[in-house]
């Protein structure tokens, strides 16, 4: 196996000491493993990835990370008008389709600001909103190995879309125009 000097600054030899300490006395692999890491991580940015984090649950809420490039978004409404759902469709660098999927209740349509809708004070009914909950939110991540897998899990425009972006000719998505 082929030797490799590394120089450390006098001020680092602590941060080495502790990592060979950690290592359990190989801190050969250590490195090695870190430097596959940094190189991986790099590869991902430059090809125009970068960490997202999302937020899911329905009840208890709690976090997912994953690197990816957004593709495209869309939002349709369901429930006569009363819930927005919106869609973040993203490439990932293994080549999967991730969905992020935020359900929510669509707050302008109980705003009181539609046609035919009564004025806020005729419908007040004196209700604190602290004291509604958040169980009303649903934030799902589905992730999906192809396009055709994709197709009936989401909005057909939006399905459209990505389809446009992943088939077409620019690596970015984007359409470029000779107008």
């Amino acid at each position: 196996m082929p030797n490799r000097t590394i120089y450390v600054a006098d001020s680092d030899v602590p941060l080495f000491e502790k990592a060979q300490k950690l290592a359990g006395g190989n801190l050969s692999a250590t490195i090695t493993e870190a430097l596959r890491r940094f190189v991986e991580s790099q590869e991902t940015k430059s090809s125009g990835f970068e960490e997202i984090t999302v937020e899911v649950g329905k009840v208890a809420h709690f976090h997912k990370r994953f690197q990816g490039r957004l593709l495209a978004k869309g939002r349709v409404f369901e429930l006569n008008d009363t819930r927005k759902v919106s869609y973040n469709v993203y490439l990932t660098p293994k080549g999967n389709l991730a969905v992020y999927v935020r359900n929510t209740p669509n707050w302008n349509y109980w705003s009181g600001k539609r046609p035919g809708r009564p004025h806020r004070s005729q419908q007040w009914s004196g209700e604190d909103w602290s004291r509604w909950t958040n169980d009303e939110n649903e934030y799902r991540l589905e992730v999906y190995s192809s396009l055709e897998e994709l197709e009936y899990n989401v909005p057909p425009e939006l399905y459209e879309a990505v389809s446009q972006i992943l088939r077409g000719p620019s690596d970015d998505g984007v359409e470029v125009l000779d107008i």
